[in-house]
């Protein structure tokens, strides 16, 4: 009898915006849900196991169902160490699931950077991270 071996690939089909700013999650997502006409609401925190540790990071999403878009803010720093441990100058991650064009990301990206509170933003290309699985829920 032959054995048949699958092969199975995560999809890592959504945009990640970086964020770097010295703020509460709270304030920045407020300011996020002005400039970017979202509802970012703030929801159970997004747990990770690690070597039998739990680390809980703060988590907020928008479904826009108009425009097909799926927000979610996500902070990099939790309880118990890093959700992307090589990206530590980063404090929130903002991810884009959906229909986005290069023009609405860069859109974006000045927004946010547009914002008195935020350092900088930048994209950043999950299938390049190493605990990229982290960003699969």
């Amino acid at each position: 009898m032959s054995k048949v071996l699958l092969s199975l690939e995560d999809d890592f089909d959504f945009i990640l915006i970086g964020i770097s700013c010295h703020t509460k999650d709270y304030r920045l997502c407020w300011k996020l849900n002005k400039v970017l006409n979202s509802d970012l609401v703030r929801t159970k925190d997004l747990e990770i196991s690690r070597k039998g540790e739990v680390t809980s990071f703060s988590f907020y999403e928008f479904i826009d169902e108009d425009n097909y878009l799926e927000y979610y803010l996500i902070s990099n720093l939790g309880n118990n160490g890093y959700l992307i441990s090589e990206q530590k100058k980063v404090d929130f991650f903002l991810m884009l699931k959906g229909n986005t064009s290069a023009n609405q990301i860069q859109d974006f990206i000045c927004k946010i950077n547009s914002l008195s509170l935020v350092l900088t933003s930048f994209k950043i290309d999950p299938t390049q991270l190493k605990s990229k699985q982290n960003l699969l829920f």
